[in-house]
């Protein structure tokens, strides 16, 4: 036998092999990654287990080729080189799957519990044992994600069990809960049971959060003067932001401020959402009044170019509020609007209200007012908790004519978007919380980036709710617009995969070519 040719053809089976383990791990990794098939790892994944479908077929022809029981000793020792290779992945793989760690490296940790989450299992836990049960048919794709999340969640509760069920063969239970599709979940507790059939992290949180029994504060909603609309269902509504905060344990309730100016005795907050119409001047003293002798806790929407009068009572407490429009160069054009109307923000003062937010964690305003703020008394405590880039300034004249630079003489800086503040009055301690901007409240917005979580935090502290400030998970899938950010974890995980992996796969050719030389 020719040994330079067959060295060389025992170099190209071992070639196409390692090509092949590459070419199946990248693809493997990108599935993990997105939980979803994609062309980038399909491609590879049918590539990978060609090119060692390859090696190996060439292997055996070599070996079929050997003359002697010493020219066979090289190739049973690569095979069980190979097969012992293979059991031993079998077995960590097993061992991972089943008493090992997760490793999760998708988009927001996807697969590792939010803070929120954790917390409210943890107090579901005082309260007996917790059963998760999954209902799917056979060969949804989708089960095995919501059985990932499902068991990450039993991990946390002290007696939490889950199961899974054929929904072909739970009729019964299909009835009772109302089970309308595959890929649901039915949690249940001694005394209660909720039905998620959309089974994200968010949703599960929400009907755990859902499940327990806190004492439940009274947030009172102004309705009346065209304040945005909890009701409404569309885009423009704010529907998602109480039923947010019904799933943290506020008990919302309508109040006519502008026909019942004196605010009920009941009262643990008020939430004006971008009052369209003047308040009268006994609805602004009641509210004042409300704010000073009681020490109320309001939370306030403003929106540009509306004036309702609550604006000159924030001006009173150290929330002057110009009516003026943030441009920040940094933001990009939303929907037909000039650039530098929609800023994302990044940028967070220490603060309660914006615990867990960074850098990382940005938040969506879309053609937002600024604050300018002093402290009317001495002992107060009022401070900007969200701003704009440094690079921002402000625009009085309407967003049809916002320059495309900034006009000469006028100076960049941080603009507060969101601001806070304590004031002690007598015997009693008053909270405000305004933001610059409400559409970023809407049920178009409110879940995209970290929109949720910033108007929630503001909630929790200007009512009292400190322990229940922390960063939650999302709702739905991915973020909607603004940023399309599944689009850029297919490119991520997809497209953008290549230039490594290329670099992989030459790399590995160059070094068993050397070895065979």
């Amino acid at each position: 036998m020719d040994a330079p040719h067959d060295a060389e053809r025992s170099s190209a089976a071992r070639g196409l092999g390692s090509l092949g383990l590459v070419a199946l791990a990248f693809g493997l990794a990108s599935y993990n990654s997105l939980d979803e098939f994609n062309a980038f790892n399909v491609v590879n994944m049918v590539l990978g287990a060609g090119l060692v479908a390859l090696g190996a077929v060439s292997a055996l022809v070599r070996a079929a080729r050997r003359t002697s029981h010493a020219d066979w000793g090289p190739t049973v020792e690569s095979a069980l080189t190979a097969l012992a290779i293979t059991w031993a992945a079998v077995l960590v793989q097993l061992f991972i799957a089943f008493w090992g760690p997760r490793f999760d490296w998708t988009f927001e940790r996807r697969f590792a519990l939010a803070p929120a989450t954790t917390e409210a299992v943890h107090a579901l836990g005082e309260e007996g044992p917790l059963e998760l049960t999954l209902y799917g048919l056979q060969g949804d794709p989708r089960l095995r994600a919501t059985r990932l999340l499902l068991e990450q969640i039993a991990r946390t509760h002290p007696a939490a069990s889950t199961t899974e069920r054929d929904l072909d063969r739970s009729p019964e239970d299909e009835d009772r809960y109302g089970i309308g599709s595959s890929n649901s979940v039915v949690l249940r507790t001694q005394r209660d049971w909720r039905l998620v059939e959309r089974p994200t992290e968010g949703a599960l949180y929400e009907a755990l959060a859902q499940l327990q029994n806190p004492s439940r504060k009274i947030l009172y909603v102004s309705v009346g003067t065209g304040e945005g609309d909890v009701e409404r269902s569309e885009d423009a509504g704010f529907s998602g932001l109480k039923a947010a905060l019904e799933s943290e344990g506020y008990r919302v309730k309508p109040h006519a401020t502008a026909v019942a100016p004196q605010i009920p005795a009941d009262a643990d907050g008020l939430l004006l959402i971008a009052p369209a119409r003047r308040f009268t001047e006994a609805a602004l003293s009641g509210l004042r009044q409300w704010l000073e002798e009681r020490g109320g806790r309001l939370v306030v929407f403003l929106e540009p170019g509306r004036q309702s009068g609550v604006e000159a009572l924030l001006r009173d407490f150290g929330l002057d509020s110009p009516d003026a429009l943030v441009v920040d160069p940094r933001a990009v054009a939303i929907e037909g609007d000039a650039a530098g109307l929609d800023p994302i923000a990044s940028a967070y003062a220490d603060h309660p209200v914006t615990r867990g937010l960074n850098a990382n964690r940005m938040t969506f305003f879309r053609r937002a007012r600024a604050f300018d703020l002093r402290k009317p008394q001495p002992d107060d405590r009022v401070g900007g908790a969200v701003f704009s880039s440094p690079e921002a300034w402000l625009h009085a004249d309407g967003p049809d004519t916002v320059p495309r630079e900034r006009p000469r003489g006028v100076r960049g800086n941080y603009q507060p978007l969101v601001a806070a503040g304590e004031y002690a009055r007598g015997d009693e301690l008053a909270r405000i919380v305004a933001f610059g901007d409400s559409t970023f409240a809407t049920n178009r917005y409110l879940r995209a980036l970290f929109n949720l979580d910033l108007a929630l935090n503001a909630v929790h502290w200007a009512l009292e709710r400190e322990p229940a400030i922390t960063i939650r998970p999302k709702a739905g899938g991915l973020l909607q617009f603004p940023v399309p950010v599944q689009n850029a974890l297919n490119a991520l995980y997809g497209i953008g995969l290549l230039v490594p992996q290329a670099i992989v796969m030459l790399g590995t050719w160059i070094w068993i070519r050397r070895r065979a030389a």
